[in-house]
């Protein structure tokens, strides 16, 4: 077992009021994922255990373990506790089921987090009364003609004509950082990819990002704030947050809450190869 650091950080209050704030604190932290995922277990509650026995492949369990590790590792570290004392709990708003976005509660309710992982890198991004949503993605080099066909259900009309006017080179980049923008505003929303990507406009990879617009059926939609986070090289990420104005992204490494678990030496192990 590997021991964690005494926490040194003033225990920060998730019950703080007040008039809305401008601009929202995010921390994010990332990881590869963990090599010996069992040996993570005694963190995970019962819910979380019985979904470990779902996984096929020991890349996408190791992904879960490493996602709920560093979400209650970052949260112990914030409210000056040990992870064990922070629990997590998720349930689809569509069919009640043990997954979707993760919500914290008990000693660290009012806490926000995302999660997500692409490839060999699994990202945890946390803020304080500020629902949020995070999405990171490797970028794949596209050799075909046109667009990847994937984009077909993310762009829209006019995000597609904005990615045409590129030079053919950077057409894949540009349509992966509008897919990370688009699913961190449905994570954030708590919709997640339940909603259309093509239910709204964002601005282009070469602008700051923002929403253009809704254009489902719901006329009521809130409008996030969105920023482009960098995380490794070769992958894509972004973070949006709801009812600010702005939101600032600090970014860690997760061997600052796991320290002594070789993670910095994972990227290139042979332990999980491909994906």
């Amino acid at each position: 077992m590997t021991p964690f650091p005494a926490a040194t950080a003033t225990p920060v209050s998730a019950a703080a009021t007040g008039a809305p704030r401008s601009v929202a604190e995010c921390r994010i932290w990332s990881l590869p994922p963990l090599p010996r995922p069992s040996s993570w277990f005694h963190l995970l509650d019962s819910t979380e255990l019985l979904r470990t026995s779902s996984f096929a492949h020991e890349l996408d369990l190791a992904r879960f373990v490493t996602g709920r590790v560093l979400a209650k590792t970052a949260l112990a570290r914030l409210l000056g506790t040990g992870p064990q004392a922070i629990r997590l709990r998720t349930r689809c708003p569509g069919c009640g089921g043990p997954h979707g976005k993760p919500q914290a509660v008990g000693l660290a309710e009012g806490w926000q987090l995302s999660i997500s992982h692409s490839g060999r890198l699994v990202a945890v991004a946390v803020a304080l009364d500020t629902p949020l949503g995070m999405d990171v993605e490797r970028y794949e080099p596209w050799h075909g003609p046109g667009l990847p066909p994937e984009y077909e259900l993310v762009l829209t009309a006019a995000e597609r004509a904005a990615v045409e006017q590129l030079p053919p080179e950077h057409r894949a980049r540009a349509c992966l950082t509008y897919w990370v923008r688009k699913e961190a505003v449905l994570k954030a929303t708590g919709e997640g990819l339940d909603t259309p990507m093509t239910d709204f406009t964002l601005t282009g990879p070469g602008q700051r990002p923002a929403l253009l617009g809704w254009h489902g059926p719901r006329p009521a939609r809130p409008v996030p704030a969105i920023t482009d986070v960098e995380l490794d090289e070769g992958y894509h990420a972004a973070v949006a947050a709801l009812d600010v104005r702005s939101v600032r992204p600090t970014v860690h490494s997760g061997t600052e809450l796991l320290p002594g678990t070789g993670a910095e030496l994972l990227v290139n192990s042979p332990r999980f190869p491909g994906s």
